[in-house]
């Protein structure tokens, strides 16, 4: 297994609270990583064949190093991506043409804006403040540039029928990727879980928008990653401890970003304050629990479903949040296959899809 990606979450401040915000970040959260913890392990995983690095938080524009930790990772030839709501301070002042240029010129590859809607009431009801306009205004700006801009967008019950007109947005302003990310219940998302997670039949609807959404806007790629196999709208493998490591702003690492804040004892490789990354990469007791569940065959539930192929029982971090380490040898909470509780035979289940055309 080898180091491809590496998550950094630089700092837990942020001139925002989204309601789903898995760092609990906002504008009075101090906790960071150093600038000297930054740039080493930018080094150790270049020496480890480290290919990506994406800095988030919190908002990492708060932070003092990040064209330092930019132009370390161009020059070690590791492609950066920064996640950002745009804004430059906790005024919300949007990120400015010549502070984009720096960015720029220090060697980031990628910009990602995390937009809710294209409605700025739906969106700033997710970030709690007036960002919609500072949002747009930075993505504008980064797309100035000449860098790649791409638009993260979070479904939950109450803003995913918005995913069409954002893409049709998205292809007006020039933005050529939006990625779907899947709610997960933890950080401040456990508090809303009950109200926003998708039920069976939101997830259809949210699978046919972006099969629909990929016809519409044919000049913007709609992506949903691994954590969305179970809804038939492509397969991604999971990474999660095999190619990706998440790093939070107290040195804390986490198999990929869906397991943070899942707690899972490891004192000795826990962290990256106190050990090299490489020893972290291939001791870790948390690490090693995740690749061996990722390598186990399927599930009963699963081995003989015509989808398993497409979801391979689906997100086992979201399996794992729900229902603890037990949950992982059980289907994913969010399949969207119905399996009779009636069994069809003394060694059979029946199977039909909840999506019908």
């Amino acid at each position: 297994m080898r180091l491809r990606e590496l998550k950094l979450e630089l700092t837990q401040q942020c001139p925002l609270a989204c309601v789903h915000c898995s760092t609990d970040s906002h504008n009075k959260r101090t906790s960071a990583l150093t600038e000297g913890t930054v740039l080493r392990l930018l080094r150790e995983g270049s020496c480890l064949g480290l290919e990506k690095v994406a800095f988030t938080g919190g908002e990492p524009l708060l932070v003092p190093y990040l064209h330092a930790a930019i132009a370390q990772s161009s020059a070690l030839g590791i492609r950066s991506s920064l996640y950002t709501c745009g804004a430059a301070d906790s005024e919300l002042n949007p990120l400015s043409v010549g502070a984009a240029k720096k960015l720029a010129e220090a060697g980031l590859g990628r910009f990602i804006f995390s937009l809710y809607s294209h409605s700025a009431d739906v969106h700033n009801s997710v970030t709690r403040y007036q960002s919609f306009s500072t949002t747009v205004a930075a993505l504008q700006t980064a797309l100035a540039t000449g860098i790649a801009v791409e638009i993260h967008f979070v479904a939950m019950r109450h803003n995913f029928r918005d995913l069409p007109d954002l893409v049709k947005a998205a292809a007006h302003w020039g933005v050529h990727r939006l990625s779907v990310l899947r709610f997960v219940p933890h950080g401040r998302g456990s508090n809303i879980a009950d109200r926003e997670d998708l039920t069976p039949e939101e997830m259809c609807e949210l699978s046919s928008s972006i099969t629909a959404a990929r016809t519409t806007f044919p000049t913007v790629n709609v992506r949903a990653g691994s954590p969305y196999n179970v809804l038939g709208v492509g397969y991604t493998p999971c990474d999660a401890a095999t190619e990706v490591l998440a790093i939070n702003h107290r040195g804390e690492i986490f198999p990929c970003d869906a397991f943070k804040n899942v707690e899972y004892y490891d004192p000795a490789f826990g962290s990256v304050l106190n050990r090299s990354l490489s020893e972290v990469w291939e001791r870790s007791a948390f690490l090693n629990r995740v690749r061996e569940e990722l390598a186990a065959g399927p599930i009963h539930e699963c081995g003989s479903c015509e989808e398993f192929s497409g979801c391979r029982s689906g997100c086992l971090a979201q399996k794992v949040i729900r229902d603890g380490w037990a949950g992982s040898r059980r289907r994913d909470p969010g399949c969207l296959v119905q399996i009779d509780p009636a069994p069809a035979g003394p060694f059979e289940t029946s199977e039909s899809p909840v999506c019908v055309p």
